[in-house]
């Protein structure tokens, strides 16, 4: 575990480096933030209209904007340590997520609304992931927000793939857990769950390598499918996903920027300054860390996997014994340091 989280600490400081070699790396990340509160925003606001108009009670109400909140930002501001763990909303498989968590009186608006919001969120990801891309085979500065915009958008075909797919998944893996439900604690239960949660782990990391080969080789779904699945049984990865623990890195980061919260309220509320003009610019300039951490670590987990795929692809070019000797991407190799 120490390991682990000693290289995600090591790549975490390497992209950091990279991103302040072109600050630009990290804006489709910071927009990705503001993006999840506006959309996260409007789908409370419809859910809203949709509950009250239905009769439910109050604890009904309290219970979707709850659902609706914790998923605001795919479960950064709040759940930073989950900014890129397998469940957020930010993930390949996070599209379930909202769907998961808010019952049957879901209406299609709403649902068509969480469509967009996944796809907003895929584009800005591909946009990160173009520009890391440019920046590690290019140099620093290369990377331009317009060019791989305009390489996202000719991907669109099969990016829409890669919801309508992800979609199909998730529909799978919430009916498993339903049928866990129903059946108990029995072995039948323990292997519905089992099934449901490979599916979703399984989507996530096979969707990190498809959105490389659909963005960055302009690849069609069924084309990244193949590329995906040459990747994982030609070894070309030499390296698991689990073994650079950004996720843990991102945990503690959570846990200090919510301790800094707290350590802020409880001396304001102490020295009477709840409602001064000092611990509003202190609550601001909070909210802006958060913010920043948010995307840093978006940024960050794109990188990651940008970095894993121009690895394989170098790999991909020499024979099977001579892999180990291709080095890595500058922030892989310093992780892996």
């Amino acid at each position: 575990m120490f390991e682990s989280l000693g290289r995600g600490w090591k790549m975490v400081m390497a992209s950091i480096r990279m991103g302040f070699e072109d600050k630009r790396l990290l804006l489709p990340s910071i927009m990705t933030v503001f993006v999840n509160f506006f959309f996260g925003l409007l789908l409370l606001g419809d859910t809203s209209k949709m509950v009250a108009g239905s009769g439910p009670t109050e604890k009904h109400i309290a219970a979707n904007a709850h659902n609706l909140i914790r998923h605001l930002d795919g479960g950064q501001l709040m759940h930073l340590g989950n900014a890129g763990g397998i469940s957020g909303f930010m993930e390949q498989s996070g599209i379930g997520g909202v769907f998961n968590n808010i019952d049957g009186q879901f209406c299609w608006s709403a649902a068509i609304l969480v469509a967009i919001w996944w796809m907003v969120n895929r584009f800005l990801e591909g946009v990160t992931t173009a520009m890391v891309y440019s920046h590690l085979t290019e140099g620093p500065g290369s990377g331009k927000f317009k060019l791989a915009a305009k390489a996202v958008l000719d991907s669109a075909p099969a990016l829409i793939w890669l919801g309508v797919v992800t979609f199909l998944a998730n529909t799978i893996a919430r009916g498993l857990r339903n049928k866990q439900a129903t059946t108990g604690s029995s072995g039948f239960s323990l292997g519905f769950g089992f099934l449901a949660g490979m599916i979703q782990i399984f989507w996530t990391l096979a969707g990190h390598l498809l959105l490389p080969a659909i963005v960055i080789e302009g690849c069609s779904f069924k084309g990244a499918l193949k590329r995906a699945d040459k990747i994982a049984t030609g070894n070309l990865l030499t390296i698991g996903f689990g073994e650079v623990g950004i996720d843990e890195v991102a945990r503690c980061t959570t846990y200090l920027v919510g301790g800094l919260f707290i350590a802020i309220g409880g001396y304001a509320w102490a020295s009477g300054w709840l409602l001064s003009m000092a611990f509003l610019g202190a609550a601001f300039l909070w909210f802006c860390l958060v913010v920043f951490t948010t995307a840093a670590f978006m940024y960050i987990r794109s990188a990651f996997y940008t970095c894993l795929y121009v690895w394989a692809i170098e790999a991909e070019t020499v024979s099977e014994l001579d892999r180990r000797k291709v080095a890595p991407p500058a922030p892989l190799a310093a992780a892996l340091a």
